[in-house]
């Protein structure tokens, strides 16, 4: 299986937290970086801290310390125990008033992740080459991907969205050493004739091959989608070899996070190792 290492920025979006958290989680020792760079002192991480990182935040929203989850993690749970002290923990959840509704659901759905690894559900991967399209675009440097949405309101101030004859979405270029940034941009695809209004630029995306998978849920899950998808091409013979793509299928208005009625295509530019 090929060894993939991620900076902090690309692994962040992975597990879904902001970098100064996964910053602040590896300070005190709850999850270090596997690797860090004496010179520069950017961190890297592997693929296979995902899942630690994912029992943190279960614990966390579960209304433990994180000196507790220390403790619990320390003791180098296997998956079977782990499912079982959520089940514990989920039970006492049912017995408090309303107000920990919300604790509750988001416990249960990271109980039923773990359920569907346990029984070995594979992702719906494959891998295609892409027809070339035009996009209109608006890409700049945001701070993480939870500022993605203003790109796509500066694309759409510019782009009449009954010109669009595709799927919009946005595409991640680079994430920077430090975490500090992410090169991104918001796209929509348009026919070849039409000019969209000052804001927007205009390019073709050339025909590229791309491991892909359709997320069926919240944008606030697509993080899920992502892991999948890499430790999909780690453990098939490719690497990856440019930018990853999120193409919004399904997205009704008003746009949420947590709508789990949305479907998003999911790619990554490949190539075999």
């Amino acid at each position: 299986m090929t060894t993939m290492l991620f900076r902090i920025g690309e692994f962040a979006r992975l597990v879904g937290l902001p970098v100064k958290t996964i910053r602040f989680y590896g300070d005190i020792g709850l999850i270090p970086p596997a690797e860090v760079d004496l010179r520069t002192g950017y961190r890297r991480y592997k693929l296979n801290q995902v899942e630690q990182v994912h029992r943190i935040k279960t614990l966390k929203e579960l209304g433990l310390s994180l000196d507790e989850i220390s403790v619990i993690l320390n003791d180098g749970l296997s998956d079977e125990q782990f499912r079982n002290l959520l089940s514990v923990r989920i039970t006492e959840l049912n017995e408090r008033s309303n107000a920990l509704r919300r604790q509750l659901d988001r416990a249960t759905a990271h109980l039923n992740n773990l359920n569907r690894r346990l029984e070995h559900t594979m992702p719906d991967v494959s891998v295609k080459t892409t027809e070339p399209i035009t996009i209109a675009y608006v890409r700049d440097r945001i701070g993480g991907i939870e500022e993605l949405p203003p790109l796509f309101g500066r694309l759409f101030s510019a782009v009449d969205p009954k010109a669009g004859v595709g799927a919009a979405g946005n595409i991640c270029h680079y994430f920077a050493e430090d975490g500090s940034d992410i090169d991104a941009e918001a796209a929509v695809p348009i026919a070849a004739d039409y000019t969209p209004a000052s804001g927007a630029e205009v390019r073709t995306l050339p025909a590229k091959q791309v491991a892909t998978l359709t997320h069926h849920g919240a944008f606030n899950r697509l993080h899920e989608a992502h892991t999948a998808l890499l430790e999909w091409v780690a453990a098939n013979g490719y690497r990856v070899a440019g930018p990853s793509y999120e193409w919004n299928l399904v997205c009704t208005p008003p746009v949420t996070q947590d709508n789990e009625s949305y479907v998003t295509e999911v790619q990554v530019e490949i190539t075999a190792v």
